[in-house]
């Protein structure tokens, strides 16, 4: 007992965890990605994926909702794409996650959160950009506050850029819709969607049948709530009336990346966090959807993200997030990992990768 207390207090110790960092870092990110360069030449093959011409384009064309098949590779760039120490401006990052793209005129845009766990807040929103969807550079933090900020979902409405991010973490009461004033790096508040008396877990929001809707999580109740509106920039949306519409749903709860919304459906992500948080994504299709009304039910391809199994790598533990996006044919989709093993390396070592997959 004396020896176990001894070794408890040594793990405490920040160098002792700072070195336990670093190590997971170089037996997941690196060591992997110096195999795959001597395995496939110092150039891996790139499948490119261009912005698309239209903005906010991310269903394929005729309204069809197939989803991305993520063992069905095209082309995976250099996974991962994007880690902690990528972050400049920042301190000591611990992880990145949740990432959010958004197409530009000649890039694209990626929004995400970055965690730094001894900065209080611990959490902000960053940027970072790509020519092909493959090859990420860091740009800046974009949007900070004096919450936790996490899940920057990014869309356009008439010509106007959004973002609705988590705020204030596990202790998040209110849903904020902030809008662009000098993208990407200019956010303000522009109305207050959601106050409310339960946890506000990552929320998606989404237009269906000419009115705007939105799914928070509720980690008390493992479920989630719906609200809705007529208008998308406007104060205290109306709560649906079987609020809240899901409970005693472990496996599939809160929102976990962008919901794929097609003229006869809507196709919505949630993380499995049954075992433990964040364990894999599961798809889900709306049945039905009104003031008075929901149901959903779990597609066949779900799971469609989980982590590999592996002993190492930066997705072999855990995956918990999806941006998919259709463009000339194909799904280019950023994704999260964390690895095997978090508890030898301080379990801070969620990543961003890409996946690029046809749809046929």
């Amino acid at each position: 007992m004396a020896m176990s207390r001894i070794l408890s207090a040594i793990k405490r110790r920040p160098v002792v965890v700072r070195t336990a960092w670093w190590a997971g870092k170089i037996v997941n990110h690196r060591v992997p990605r110096l195999l795959s360069r001597a395995l496939n030449g110092a150039e891996p093959a790139r499948t490119e994926v261009h912005p698309p011409v239209r903005d906010n384009h991310t269903v394929p064309d005729g309204g069809r909702r197939e989803l991305p098949e993520p063992t069905a590779y095209t082309g995976t760039g250099e996974n991962p794409v994007l880690v902690a120490e990528d972050v400049t401006d920042f301190g000591a990052v611990d992880f990145v996650a949740d990432p959010f793209l958004f197409p530009g005129a000649d890039c694209w845009h990626l929004f995400f959160e970055v965690c730094n766990t001894s900065r209080d807040p611990d959490a902000v929103i960053a940027h970072a950009t790509s020519p092909d969807g493959l090859r990420w550079e860091y740009d800046r933090v974009v949007l900070r506050s004096d919450e936790h900020l996490s899940f920057p979902y990014v869309f356009e409405w008439e010509g106007t850029r959004y973002m609705v991010p988590e705020e204030g973490g596990s202790d998040g009461r209110a849903i904020r819709l902030y809008e662009a004033t000098d993208f990407p790096g200019g956010w303000e508040p522009r109305a207050t969607l959601v106050s409310a008396d339960h946890h506000t877990d990552d929320t998606v929001v989404f237009r269906w049948r000419d009115r705007w809707w939105l799914l928070v999580g509720d980690d008390e109740v493992a479920g989630f709530r719906v609200y809705h509106s007529d208008s998308l920039v406007a104060d205290d949306w109306e709560p649906h009336e079987g609020n809240p519409v899901v409970t005693g749903r472990p496996t599939a709860f809160r929102p976990g990346g962008r919901p794929v919304v097609g003229s006869d459906g809507v196709v919505v992500f949630f993380q499995d966090c049954e075992g433990r948080y964040g364990e894999a994504v599961r798809a889900f299709e709306i049945t039905a959807l009104g003031p008075e009304t929901y149901a959903d039910e779990e597609l066949t391809e779900s799971p469609v993200l989980e982590g590999t199994g592996a002993r190492v790598g930066w997705n072999s533990g855990r995956m918990h997030h999806v941006d998919p996006w259709c463009v000339d044919g194909r799904w280019l989709c950023m994704v999260d990992g964390n690895v095997s093993h978090p508890e030898l390396f301080t379990n801070d070592h969620w990543s961003i990768g890409v996946v690029v997959a046809d749809s046929d």
